[in-house]
């Protein structure tokens, strides 16, 4: 019971988390709000309207009215889960919060920059500038909802099959897999596009285009990529025939995979925006509609069955947060003076 207690709130961690960052007792500018559960903390006008500005350029739009409204009480919300955690004892120390970066850094490619490592946090929805405030939310959050919540948590009822055959019914006309091959290849990635670069990702692609026309094994020049001075598949990838593979690697690349004709055909050496490549053709599946038992993802572990059963429990978890949380909120409001002094 304990571990699969766990388990799901470890996995509410992301959907779990407060959406607005605490500004904090900050004399910069007017008061714009305060809020006071165990201590007066204030909300500056200008700090608001610093953290609005950010949220704008983010989402590339400007707020309503409404909207800047809302923030305010995401806010004053963050404030109030704080000072709870300080009133009921819940913490994180800074060691905790540095392992959790380390591990996560660990799980990164070796040797990426700092600059490499805040673009795919930006990717998550986290600045990379607040990474530490991020996880310690986290964690907050992780040992309030175990401390709270964990006999509700536990009472979740699992998802039956009866709810993913009805699901499946409902939703079959959208689970079909179009026609996707199956390919490996090998490619000359461009550093730069100057003519020099593209002229040596020509020379040698078109080399090996030239050894494979001669016999050669596709498989042996892929393995000794590293050695030739050019890179390769390590497994085999699939695509599909569909948009989203065309605006991945481009209408070029999209183009050749599906003009070889047979399994084992192999493409001429071609050139797009992002270099050389030669693409090996090893297998092609015609468009399926999918079944319960078949992958959902080709080359990746699970069925449509394990799938449809994956999302209706995060559905299920999510609700059970979303309603804990404004349940959490409706009763520090109740306990908390707090006083709204500006215009949002």
């Amino acid at each position: 019971m304990q571990k699969r207690l766990a388990a799901i709130v470890a996995g509410l961690l992301v959907t779990a988390s407060l959406s607005a960052q605490p500004l904090g007792g900050t004399s910069l500018g007017a008061p714009l709000a305060t809020v006071k559960l165990v201590k007066t903390e204030v909300v500056s006008d200008r700090t608001f309207k610093d953290d609005v500005a950010k949220l704008e350029k983010s989402l590339g739009k400007t707020l309503s009215p409404q909207e800047r409204a809302a923030y305010l009480d995401d806010v004053i919300n963050d404030l109030l889960f704080y000072q709870m955690c300080e009133r009921d004892g819940i913490k994180v120390s800074d060691g905790e919060i540095d392992t959790y970066i380390a591990k996560l850094r660990a799980q990164r490619p070796a040797g990426e920059s700092d600059q490499q490592f805040s673009a795919f946090l930006a990717t998550q929805g986290v600045p990379y500038g607040d990474l530490r405030t991020y996880y310690k939310k986290q964690v907050l959050i992780q040992r309030w909802l175990m401390s709270a919540k964990s006999a509700e948590i536990a009472a979740i009822p699992p998802v039956s099959i009866d709810e993913v055959l009805t699901t499946y019914d409902l939703y079959k006309s959208r689970l079909v897999r179009p026609d996707t091959v199956k390919i490996a290849f090998l490619f000359y990635q461009f550093k730069d596009k100057s003519a020099s670069e593209r002229d040596k990702g020509a020379d040698v692609m078109k080399k090996l285009s030239e050894r494979l026309a001669k016999g050669e094994s596709f498989d042996v020049l892929r393995l000794k990529s590293q050695e030739g001075g050019y890179a390769a598949s390590n497994e085999s990838v699939y695509f599909e025939k569909n948009d989203v593979f065309i605006s991945q690697f481009g209408k070029d690349f999209y183009d050749m995979v599906f003009s070889l004709k047979d399994d084992g055909a192999v493409s001429m050496a071609f050139e797009t925006d992002a270099g050389w490549w030669i693409v090996k053709r090893l297998e092609f599946m015609k468009q399926k509609q999918l079944e319960l038992t078949d992958p959902y993802r080709l080359g990746q572990p699970g069925t449509v069955q394990d799938y449809i059963g994956q999302l209706l429990a995060k559905q299920r978890e999510n609700e059970f947060l979303k309603k804990s949380f404004n349940d959490l909120f409706i009763k520090l409001r109740g306990q908390a003076e707090i006083k709204i002094i500006g215009k949002p």
